[in-house]
């Protein structure tokens, strides 16, 4: 079998766990990877369009589950609802418009409208646990086996969490917020008067990698519990992410894990004897967002791209658990996926990911975000074309582990109506 008919029959595998999409209005792309099947995927992208007095807003985000799909799968589809609501509610208060000779004396009120319906809408997660189980100490197993069966939708969304990143557009003013939480990505790519590619990240990371996360959560909590953090950085050597919607075992009394999360049947065989006993002064996850306005006017040119990601991304771009094992490229992953959305790739990206990259991957099928993630995922190279869905190597326990996490991708250049 020669390399042509080998790339294509590697195509034709990972289709089996891809889902891309692209929309007839205002050409939006997304793309989301799974290889063990699409259904096994914890992501979620969201995309809407909403009128509100007269504009148009422009809703993109992405969603990282963790720990089950009970909270991703809740927030995609509730969140947006309760942000649509509230931006409809505001520009009714400021007098039925929000445009651009009112936008810069509202400009702080929606960022902290937007933090705070974030952060309530987390809070609203604990409190309904709270409601069906406000002292879980008390719980004999029977007891929390039952309660599990009676509100399952309401336990396993406080147990589960997700990060999340999103970009809300206002279409016709050409200006935006973007938020995150946690270690999913917004940015941008402008092409300079120079012809070159230059990158902004729209919203900043929290994960405890980043030093400021590192020491504000070493300085929210006593001596006595340092350190808090294992060799890779996860908090109480669980999770990696520093803020998220859920993750409740690490933000209420550990008496939930002992006492109720721990009997979730899906989690029979795990072993939580290690990580109950240091939850001692929680919370050690914040839900807290990073919310920051962009003027897109200036840029307004369709060459110009919002582009968003799960963090899928950031380990393809890494390498560490994937093509370069026990190696950090160190490379920015909004730069890397940036240069992938150019026509004339710029070569260091090559050197970045260790294999050849070609423009517009996807073919004839004209997705820009399948453009990123088939380069991110070998690009030229049949070879690591078939790792990627070689299910004996990503299953394998023997060695450094070959891992392939969740991606999902959405690409808008900034086009009219």
């Amino acid at each position: 079998m020669d390399d042509s008919d080998r790339q294509h029959e590697a195509r034709q595998r990972m289709a089996g766990g891809y889902i891309g999409w692209q929309s007839t209005i205002l050409d939006i792309h997304s793309a989301t990877f799974q290889p063990r099947g699409i259904k096994e995927s914890q992501d979620r992208v969201k995309i809407d369009l909403w009128e509100i007095c007269g504009n148009h807003w422009l809703f993109l985000a992405v969603f990282d589950g963790h720990l089950g799909n009970a909270t991703v799968e809740y927030t995609s589809r509730e969140l947006p609802r309760t942000i649509r609501r509230k931006l409809r509610a505001f520009v009714h208060s400021v007098g039925g418009r929000l445009d651009r000779t009112n936008v810069a004396e509202n400009e702080g009120e929606i960022t902290a409208m937007l933090k705070r319906e974030i952060e309530q809408f987390d809070k609203g997660i604990g409190d309904a646990l709270q409601r069906v189980c406000p002292r879980p100490w008390e719980l004999t197993e029977e007891q929390a086996r039952r309660l599990i069966e009676e509100e399952p939708d309401i336990v396993r969304c406080a147990f589960a969490g997700t990060t999340l990143a999103f970009a809300l557009v206002n279409h016709e003013e050409r200006f935006m917020w973007a938020a995150g939480l946690g270690d999913s990505s917004a940015g941008i790519s402008i092409i300079d008067g120079d012809g070159k590619v230059q990158a902004q990240r729209l919203c900043d990371m929290h994960t405890f990698k980043d030093p400021k996360e590192y020491f504000r959560a070493t300085m929210e909590h006593p001596y006595a519990e340092q350190p808090l953090f294992d060799w890779e950085n996860r908090v109480l050597g669980w999770l990696s992410v520093a803020r998220a919607i859920g993750d409740f075992s690490l933000k209420l009394p550990s008496s939930y894990l002992s006492h109720l999360f721990r009997f979730l049947p899906e989690l029979d065989g795990y072993a939580f004897s290690e990580y109950i006993p240091r939850i001692v002064t929680p919370p050690y996850v914040s839900s807290e967002p990073s919310v920051r306005f962009t003027d897109l006017h200036p840029m307004w040119r369709p060459e110009n791209k919002i582009f968003l990601f799960t963090d899928g991304v950031d380990n393809l771009v890494d390498g560490w658990l994937v093509f370069k094992p026990k190696q950090h490229s160190g490379a920015d992953p909004v730069q890397t996926v940036a240069d992938l959305l150019c026509d004339d790739i710029n070569p260091r990206v090559e050197d970045v990911l260790g294999h050849k990259v070609v423009p517009r991957w996807s073919g004839e099928e004209g997705n820009r975000a399948t453009d990123v993630l088939g380069n991110l995922l070998g690009g030229e190279d049949v070879e690591r074309l078939e790792m990627v869905t070689d299910l004996d190597r990503l299953n394998c326990k023997e060695g450094w582990p070959f891992h392939i996490d969740d991606v999902s991708l959405i690409v808008w250049p900034m086009t009219d109506l």
